[in-house]
């Protein structure tokens, strides 16, 4: 399979795919060589040789993606490649299906992601509570997260409605290098995990990527107001927004 059908394969399978590009090398019969790796690991095409491939995978599963970029890599000369990942459609993972769970799926599909829900609770995950997602989940939270892959999310959002539950969540989606990543609950609540999962072994590198208590601090006091607070520190990280009034910027 060319490496164009393979990408047209992957968009009907709703999948991200990296694409990455020789712009710059020491030989010009190398230029416009491709490599494109699915979020499912499925590789196709090759640059330069299997060594140079090899090397720019591993490199590639280390990085976390945020926008299209030119790296340079030292190999028997240099060379720069363009680095850019196909999205079908931004996904977000909702953990917990409870009161603020409902506006927040609400506002992320108006800014056109497709969401998953996934509750334990039949009373809250079903499709009648989350009209507007994409998929919904009834069942226990670390089951449920052993049988989806997780790298096809780029916001992974936990609002669950206990401790107990966080910590099965965290278990489970630490160690994604998703772009968003955020759990709900005071300051003590989320102290006294991240104290938990450090004496787990978590290295603080790790513990450092989740944005936790979750949201902006605009004052949100009900489910819609926290959901909008949440949703605003979502976009403003996938595109790098300063968080600050455009009225102070101007001035």
């Amino acid at each position: 399979m060319d490496i164009f059908t393979n990408l047209l394969k992957q968009i009907e399978q709703f999948q991200s795919t990296d694409i990455i590009t020789i712009v710059d090398s020491p030989k010009d019969n190398q230029l416009g060589q491709m490599l494109t790796i699915s979020n499912s690991s499925e590789i196709n095409g090759m640059l330069v040789n299997k060594e140079f491939t090899d090397q720019i995978t591993n490199e590639i599963a280390s990085l976390n993606w945020q926008h299209p970029v030119i790296i340079e890599v030292e190999y028997c000369g240099m060379y720069r490649l363009f680095w850019d990942r196909l999205h079908t459609r931004r996904r977000a993972l909702v953990l917990g299906a409870g009161h603020i769970s409902q506006p927040l799926v609400e506002l992320l599909h108006q800014i056109d992601y497709a969401v998953t829900v996934i509750d334990d609770r039949p009373d809250f995950a079903n499709i009648a509570s989350f009209p507007k997602a994409e998929r919904v989940v009834c069942e226990n939270f670390s089951v449920a997260l052993n049988q989806i892959d997780c790298r096809v999310y780029s916001a992974i959002i936990i609002v669950t409605r206990g401790h107990r539950y966080d910590l099965d969540c965290l278990h489970s989606v630490l160690h994604y290098q998703v772009p968003y990543l955020g759990m709900i609950g005071s300051r003590r609540r989320v102290s006294g995990i991240m104290d938990r999962l450090a004496k787990e072994g978590f290295a603080e590198e790790t513990l450092s990527r989740l944005r936790a208590p979750i949201g902006l601090d605009i004052g949100a006091e009900t489910p819609a107001e926290i959901a909008l607070s949440i949703v605003a520190e979502v976009l403003a990280t996938i595109r790098n927004g300063s968080c600050l009034p455009l009225s102070g910027i101007r001035r």
